[in-house]
């Protein structure tokens, strides 16, 4: 077991370090790639788990303070890289025994039905998962100005007078989640043009660089699934209404409808609304957590997100993207 939940304390440095060990154990499964920086100069990580020609990607902590999903996506992955590798070796002794008349043939076909079905999903798709986008706000919710290098972005944060633990923003104080260039983006507080931050232009990159099918983006709190868009058309709302059933079955999460899709006067430009815009493709964003959980969130909180989420993708590669 590489990712460990019973780790009260989950740093940056320790998803870096996971993500190595994650790529070499599942070194034919797993690619660990770095696809920018944060403006706090932190590696912005992203795993290929699959060996497929389709992309279904998954992303976390575009916010700061939402340090759940991060460590879930990474275990997470480390499931379904594990589950591929057990059916490998299950298939090969198999195969083996299926040539020796007189073996006694594996007896647990459930497992081996799932490993297989496991199989075949990574044979076909590529999963691309971010677990932190926002490596600097992140820290920053754990550990406040200390957390940051740059002598400009830490003058700068001391000037906040909050608590800490409920910081979104990155290092730069703004709101990646309100930067994405869309028609719902209006200039808001310190960004006064879209995509004008490192980890925007990063997530960005990505859309353009892979056809991808789907795009999940996984926030805290509420138990939720938002998928309508105002701006799309019926026959799209009706697509993303399918999946995120699909997906409640899976979850037990409410659908949030065209009344909740931008709280009112907020700014726009998230990032479900710039890839359902730009690639007409499946967008929903996932709020995991109960609705009155507390920042800084309890670390109790990820086995039970865990459990919530974690068939998502498998749900995801029945549906034939």
């Amino acid at each position: 077991m590489i990712v460990d939940f019973s780790q009260e304390e989950y740093l940056y440095e320790d998803l870096i370090s996971g993500a190595d060990a994650l790529a070499k154990k599942y070194s034919n499964i797993i690619k660990h790639v770095t696809i920018g920086r944060s403006h706090d100069n932190r590696d912005i990580v992203m795993l290929r788990l699959g060996v497929g020609r389709r992309y279904i990607l998954f992303c976390a902590g575009v916010h700061g303070r939402e340090t759940i999903n991060p460590i879930v996506l990474m275990k997470i992955t480390e499931f379904y890289a594990n589950q591929y590798e057990q059916f490998k070796i299950v298939k090969e002794k198999f195969d083996q025994k299926l040539s020796n008349p007189s073996s006694n043939i594996e007896k647990n076909y459930d497992n081996m039905i799932f490993g297989k079905c496991i199989y075949e999903l990574l044979q076909t798709y590529t999963i691309l998962m971010i677990p932190l986008l926002n490596p600097d706000g992140y820290m920053i919710s754990l550990y406040g100005h200390g957390a940051i290098s740059r002598p400009d972005l830490q003058k700068k944060l001391k000037r906040y007078k909050h608590n800490f633990s409920e910081w979104k923003y990155n290092g730069r104080g703004i709101d990646i989640n309100r930067n994405f260039p869309c028609r719902s983006w209006k200039p808001k507080g310190a960004s006064d043009y879209a995509a004008s931050e490192n980890e925007t232009k990063a997530l960005i990159q990505v859309f353009h660089q892979y056809r991808i099918r789907c795009f999940l983006d996984f926030h805290s709190r509420g138990k939720s699934i938002y998928y309508y868009r105002n701006s799309m058309t019926k026959d799209y709302n009706e697509k993303q209404l399918y999946i995120a059933k699909r997906l409640k079955n899976i979850t037990n999460y409410e659908l949030y409808d065209s009344e909740n899709e931008i709280d009112y006067g907020d700014s726009g430009g998230n990032t479900v609304h710039y890839f359902s815009e730009h690639f007409n493709k499946p967008a929903l964003t996932i709020e995991t957590v109960d609705e009155n959980a507390i920042f800084p969130l309890d670390y109790n909180y990820r086995l039970s997100t865990y459990e919530e989420i974690k068939l998502i993708l498998f749900e995801l590669g029945g549906l034939s993207l």
